[in-house]
């Protein structure tokens, strides 16, 4: 009996561990860790990113938001583009893409008014939220991207 009780609560903590973001939901703010928890892999050491914000929601789907400042990085910028079929938007698409539903966008992100970026979305997921955000004039590269 003691072993059956000790397997419902392993197999309740590894349902809750692996079945919902309950122990990794929350808001970070510029934490290191955040590159992780964004993108899977380590962050390249000659990255510098300037800001960070990542959230995800504690239910059984896998719900989060981010948004980063990387410093200006070539390598970096033409990674995203090798790696990723992206499309430019129009400056009216641009315009838009400022209201795609987000909660607050953090007053770092992309401050300038549309026109001073070029801003790129997947190619082929014409109703993903993945953003690709460079400053014309300085190079910063913002990301962003949430599933909900």
């Amino acid at each position: 009996m003691r072993f059956l009780a000790r397997s419902v609560v392993l197999a309740a903590f590894i349902l809750a561990e692996f079945g919902c973001g309950y122990f990794r939901s929350g808001t970070r703010l510029d934490d290191p860790g955040n590159w992780q928890r964004a993108f899977r892999s380590t962050k390249p050491a000659d990255v510098v990113v300037v800001h960070s914000r990542y959230w995800r929601s504690p239910h059984w789907t896998f719900e989060f938001e981010y948004f980063f400042e990387i410093a200006p990085h070539e390598k970096l910028r033409e990674q995203l583009f090798r790696e990723n079929k992206l499309r430019r938007l129009s400056i009216n698409e641009a315009a838009r893409s400022r209201d795609k539903g987000y909660g607050s966008i953090p007053a770092w992100f992309a401050p300038k008014p549309p026109d001073n970026y070029d801003i790129w979305v997947h190619a082929e997921e014409p109703r993903g939220d993945f953003q690709v955000i460079i400053d014309r004039e300085t190079g910063t590269i913002f990301l962003s991207d949430r599933q909900v």
